[in-house]
Parts: C-alpha cells; structure tokens; sequence
C-alpha cells in the first residue's frame, strides 16, 4: 500500500511538472530576473544519484503505470481536490481525481472508527490510491485533532513545540502527527509552513516557527527527517517571501522584496532537507 500510495505522489509531481513547469519571476526596482535566473534560486539536481534519493525505488513503477492510464486520468492526477459535502464517490469516479483535501467541517462529530471507514471506502473506488491531505499543522490550523473524538488534545504550534522542548520536541510531535494520521488512512499532511515570521504582527506568524532563516531552516529539515519514520508525506509550504506578506485568503499578496532578499532569507528552508 505505502509504495502504491508512493507512486500516486510521484505521478502527480511529474505530471504537474510537464504540464505546468516552472517560472520564477522576482523584481526589485534595478533587475529584473526570468526563467534562466531561477537556477540561482534553486538548484535542481540532475545527477542520477541526487534526484533519486527520494523515489529511487519507485521510478520504474511509476513509469509503468503511466503507461496504462487514460488521458482523463493523467489529468485527474494532476488535481488535489476539496472534499465535497456530498456524491464523493460519483464525483471520484467521474474525474478520477489524485486526492482529496480534507477540512474541520470533514471531521466535525465523527469518530474514529467512521473516518477510518470513510477513507477505505474512498480508496476502494479508486483505480489509482488516493491522496487523502490535510492542513494538520498545528496551533490554530488543526483540522483533525479540533474534534475530540480523534484526539483529546490539539496539535500544538511549532513555536509552542520549540519553547517546550526545542527540535527535540518538534522531532517527537511530527512522529506521533504522522501515527495518528496514517492510524485514520490519512498520507499527506500538508504542513509544516517553514516561512521566515519574525514579527508577531505578521498574518503568518502563529503558524510558524517564528524564528530566523537558520532556526526556521533547521525546523524544516527535523519535521521531514522525522516524516521519514513513518507513512505520511509532508510539505513545505508556503512561499518565498509570504511571512511578512499579507493574509492571501482574503487578496492578493505583492512582495516587493529584492532577489537577494528572497535567496538569502526566505529560500533556504526549502532547500533545508538537502
């Protein structure tokens, strides 16, 4: 099941790849920087042994699938989907869609053993296994541990977690995280936010660690070092640029950042598990 679900993660970043590439623009008021500059933001690794470190043994078995699936389905794989309220199982069927993204209302007064039957019925429909994704990152964005009938307490924020115990606490939680996830047939966990939030006032700033670029760098590489324990995949998020940026739930965001700013304090969490 774990390298079934490993190939469903990989299909969907390397279809996500080819169809929608990648472009970095960043601007300050005396350069301005295209696609052939991005190479100075991020390094991608193209010798054998570097870019297989993660999917090594999954690369054949991805391929092979690929080739059995229908157009419909190569782009279904490219979407994570909302959960809808109702007529999952015919909306899955119908678009064959990678996953589905599940919020608090999706958890609200259920037990355990009713999410956990939820979630098998789910993947029984699907032909390819499906990501099951939630923002479980803690503090204030708690979308599984907010019903207590999965877990008396709630995930505790990362900056909570450093001041209790510092990395060694953060290690702890992310293992048990992943159990009590995977323990619900939930494989995607989409957390931890690794942006650089020193000021309190900033909208982003409880979700993070709210610490400098090393400290929060260090924090990235303990929680995806710690996922590697178990069955759930994490993923750095957001952007580069958005801990002091403002709440895009409700606009748009414009940083007006330099370059050098970006590449010196805000990527290197991304590329911390390097």
């Amino acid at each position: 099941m774990k390298n079934e679900m490993v190939n469903n993660c990989l299909i969907v970043m390397l279809l996500a790849l080819i169809v929608l590439g990648i472009c970095f623009i960043v601007k300050d008021n005396k350069k301005s920087y295209d696609i052939e500059n991005a190479e100075n933001i991020i390094e991608i690794k193209e010798t054998e042994e570097e870019s297989n470190i993660i999917f090594a043994n999954d690369y054949e078995n991805a391929e092979n699938m690929l080739k059995t699936m229908t157009v419909p389905e190569k782009i279904g794989q490219l979407f994570l989907v909302r959960y809808p309220e109702k007529n999952q199982i015919e909306i899955l069927e119908k678009y064959k869609f990678g996953g589905y993204i599940f919020f608090e209302r999706d958890f609200k007064n259920k037990t355990e053993e009713g999410v956990k039957q939820e979630i098998v019925n789910l993947q029984s429909h699907a032909n390819i296994p499906l990501l099951i994704a939630v923002d479980e990152e803690g503090g204030n964005v708690v979308r599984v541990s907010s019903n207590k009938n999965l877990r008396l307490d709630k995930f505790k924020s990362p900056n909570e977690l450093y001041r209790l115990g510092g990395f060694d606490k953060i290690r702890e939680d992310t293992i048990e995280k992943s159990n009590f996830l995977y323990n619900l047939g939930i494989n995607l966990n989409l957390a931890p936010v690794v942006d650089i939030a020193e000021n309190m006032l900033n909208y982003i700033y409880p979700r993070t660690l709210g610490s400098n670029t090393e400290e929060t760098s260090n924090y990235a590489k303990t929680v995806i070092e710690a996922s590697k324990e178990g069955k759930v995949s994490y993923t750095l998020k957001h952007f580069p640029g958005y801990g002091s940026n403002s709440d895009t739930h409700k606009g748009i965001a414009v940083s007006d950042k330099s370059y050098d700013e970006i590449a010196k304090n805000d990527l290197p969490p991304f590329k911390a598990r390097y």
